[in-house]
């Protein structure tokens, strides 16, 4: 991958688990609300994947964030 894309997905990483931990919600917490599991949530935090634009989208309303907040 190209380090634009690295940087990327470090910054959705890092503002995931930011928002995540402001509203004290647990990683399986955030999967409930997000319909996805907590591995998933985890292996995102983790860098290991990255969302769907859907599944973007779906964090970000589970987080209370607009989705390009999450790319800041």
């Amino acid at each position: 991958m190209t380090s634009s894309t690295e940087k990327i997905k470090e910054k959705l990483r890092a503002k995931i688990k930011e928002c995540r931990k402001k509203l004290s919600l647990t990683q399986l917490e955030l999967g409930i609300q997000a319909d996805v599991t907590e591995d998933y949530v985890h292996s995102l935090e983790a860098g290991r994947r990255t969302p769907s634009l859907d599944v973007l989208c779906r964090l970000a309303d589970a987080l209370k964030v607009e989705p390009y907040e999450l790319l800041k």
